[in-house]
């Protein structure tokens, strides 16, 4: 039998390969967002090209690394229709990783109508193993919640989407929790991927607006540490997730005929 020490090593090693077992996933290099402008002029940027070819025609979409600047806390565009934070999984590349962010906003975009404003924003956190075995980074979460704070004061009349994957979904509990109800109230709604907290309440979100999808056999979502394949397959939840926060939001116009004709359930 190992000892604890060991299996501690062997969890921990689990994450550090986990880059090379999804190499071969359809969204690699996809996972740093940038401004739009940046994305068109850098013709000869493969992850320009991948987004293009990946989100297709989707021009009234807004890829930023924030909605808010790091540096000046100031918005770095209008206020769009609606917005998303998204948090990464551990491991994952860029700020918004590869293996549920991507084809998730992909979903929205293709639910939105033309005339609609998509802005993402990514955690920018290190999503390391020893945050996930933590229950989730305390700098990732403090973050989030920064994001939340000025997106929503800046922006009080934008629908604003939560989401996160796998430790993503651990930084979303620990952010909500340490945000008073007066600001979790005004969330529109919240997206977990391969939660490790999965039956655990959105601390000041009501349950109606929180939608989880967590997988039979991962064991991440049964409060286990083993990565298995289950873990690593919410690409197909995409459209699933994406029909249910654009309805969550639905009363304020953001929809589309194809989300109305049911098409891609």
């Amino acid at each position: 039998m190992l000892t604890q020490t060991s299996q501690l090593v062997l969890r921990i090693l689990l994450f550090l390969i986990l880059p090379a077992l999804i190499q071969a996933s359809p969204f690699i290099g996809l996972g740093i967002l940038d401004t739009i402008e940046g994305l068109l002029g850098a013709s000869n940027s493969s992850l320009a090209t991948g987004l293009s070819v990946f989100l297709g025609d989707h021009g009234s979409v807004i890829f930023q690394n924030g909605l808010m600047d790091e540096k000046t806390n100031r918005t770095t565009t209008n206020c769009p229709r609606m917005a998303v934070i998204f948090a990464r999984g551990t491991n994952e590349p860029g700020n918004v990783g590869i293996l549920a962010g991507p084809p998730f906003f992909a979903a929205i975009a293709e639910y939105m109508n033309g005339t609609n404003q998509l802005a993402i924003q990514g955690v920018n956190y290190e999503a390391q193993p020893a945050g996930f075995f933590a229950g989730g980074s305390a700098r990732g979460a403090t973050m989030m919640a920064t994001l939340i704070n000025n997106t929503l004061a800046t922006c009080p009349s934008t629908p604003l989407l939560l989401s996160g994957y796998s430790q993503g979904a651990q930084l979303i509990h620990l952010a909500t929790s340490s945000l008073p109800s007066n600001t979790t109230s005004k969330i529109s709604s919240i997206v977990l991927f391969g939660d490790p907290n999965n039956g655990t309440a959105i601390q000041g979100v009501d349950s109606t607006r929180v939608r989880t999808f967590c997988h039979a056999g991962d064991d991440i979502c049964k409060g286990g540490d083993a990565v298995l394949k289950d873990h690593l397959t919410y690409a197909k939840d995409a459209r699933t997730a994406a029909m249910w926060a654009m309805g969550s939001v639905a009363q304020l116009g953001i929809t589309s005929m194809r989300m109305d004709r049911g098409i891609g359930s």
